[in-house]
Parts: C-alpha cells; sequence; structure tokens
C-alpha cells in the first residue's frame, strides 16, 4: 500500500513537473493592454472607507482599504484590513482583452466570494459599471464614480428574480496617498 502511494504520489509530481517545465512563459504585455490595464490606477492607494447599508439591515462599516499592483502589474491587488465589523476582504481585478472590460473577484473572511462580471470604464464619466451577466436568477449593478483624484462613490443594488431589493448599499471612499 505505501509502494503504491509513493508510486502514484511520483507520478503525479513527475506530471506537475513535466507540465510546469513545458509551459511558457505568458506574453509581453503590449502597449495595448498596458493601457487598458492603467485604467485600474484609478483604485490604486490607500482609501479610508464607508459603507452604508440601507438593505437588507441597516448598517455602516468603516475599514482602510489599500490597492497594490501584483503579479507583474497585470493583476490589481485590494486588501480591505480589518473592518469595523471584523470581517476582511481581499480583491484581485485586471482587464480581460476578450470581454473588453475589468473583472474583479471578492473574496471575504466570512467565506463568502463574489465575482463581478468585466466591468466598463467610461472615461468621460469616471466611471466604472459591473452589470450581472444575461441568465442569472438574479441582477446587480455597481457603479464607482471618482469625481476626482481623491474621492471615490460606488454604489450597489442586487435583486432577486422576482426584482425584490436583496442588497442596497453606498460606499464613499477618501484617498489617503
Amino acid at each position: 500500500m505505501k509502494i503504491r502511494l509513493l508510486t502514484a504520489s511520483a507520478v503525479l509530481a513527475a506530471g506537475l513537473f513535466a507540465h510546469t517545465a513545458g509551459a511558457q512563459m505568458p506574453a509581453p504585455l503590449t502597449p495595448e493592454i498596458t493601457a487598458k490595464l492603467k485604467v485600474l490606477d484609478v483604485f490604486r492607494g490607500t482609501w479610508d472607507v464607508s459603507v452604508r447599508t440601507r438593505l437588507p439591515k441597516p448598517t455602516v462599516v468603516t475599514y482602510t482599504e489599500t490597492y497594490t499592483w501584483a503579479l507583474d502589474q497585470r493583476f490589481l491587488h485590494g486588501d480591505s484590513g480589518r473592518k469595523s465589523d471584523g470581517t476582511q476582504d481581499l480583491v484581485m481585478a485586471t482587464y480581460d482583452q476578450p470581454s473588453g472590460g475589468y473583472p474583479f473577484w471578492i473574496f471575504s473572511s466570512s467565506g463568502a466570494w463574489i465575482y463581478l462580471a468585466p466591468g466598463v470604464w467610461d472615461e468621460a464619466g469616471r466611471t466604472m459599471v459591473w452589470k450581472n451577466p444575461p441568465n442569472i436568477p438574479i441582477t446587480y449593478l455597481t457603479r464607482c464614480i471618482f469625481p476626482d483624484a481623491k474621492n471615490r462613490r460606488c454604489t450597489t443594488l442586487v435583486k432577486d428574480w422576482k426584482g425584490a431589493v436583496l442588497l442596497d448599499q453606498e460606499a464613499a471612499a477618501v484617498r489617503r496617498r
């Protein structure tokens, strides 16, 4: 039994090594992709955030979040630190060339995670908007407006398939640096 387990482990390790050794390095970032990724710089930095939830239960949560570039500047990494409600979030964002948008993945210490389908950046309005993809039983709309370099205002509205509001919240963030 031990020999079979060791043999299986060795085969698995060899397969992983062979796969890794044969993997190619990602293609260099093109100037077009680099320019699209630079849009995410509007989030980069340290922010003091206050989130006011109206539904399902009125609450206010405050925290300081920091966004920095990671993984060869292909992803923006966000960390909320410990929030006033005791939770913590980690965020990953990037530019997705096939969709032409900006997906966000949000992971919470509560065990919940959220995928925001690629958002659309409007340079003229300095606004990023995420909407649910078709064919899912809920609808959501999250909008972040950057009126200037030091402020960010976001709203989120989530509804079930019947149109009942599941989540209604707004956030205000002020850039520290």
